[in-house]
């Protein structure tokens, strides 16, 4: 699967509730067998808004205070899904955990 086809595709958790939409990958780069970097996904964000982050979800992201304010609370309810929670056997994702389970944007680290 490439990227563009998981990108914007509609999530709902176990209960049915709509999560919004793949908004996001997260990959982490690790050494390849050959020494090359291969990319491995580690998760998704999910959220209902389509306003991009633009990197501001970061904690170590500086900026101007009001911008970075107003992305967060545009993003209070987009979480981060790790990838053995996501399951993409049918056309909507389905994500394994409830909404209440989920990471929020914020605080995830990956």
């Amino acid at each position: 699967m490439r990227a563009g086809e998981l990108l914007g595709r509609p999530a709902r958790d176990p209960a049915g509730r709509d999560l919004g939409a793949i908004r996001d990958i997260r990959v982490r780069a690790t050494p390849g067998r050959d020494g090359t970097q291969r990319l491995v996904v580690r998760g998704v964000i999910v959220g209902r808004t389509p306003v991009r982050l633009f990197g501001y979800q970061r904690h170590d992201q500086r900026g101007p205070a009001p911008v970075v304010a107003l992305i967060r609370w545009l993003h209070r309810h987009t979480r981060y899904v790790a990838w053995e929670d996501v399951d993409l056997s049918g056309p909507e994702v389905r994500i394994r955990r409830p909404f209440a389970e989920l990471t929020p944007l914020h605080e995830a680290t990956d």
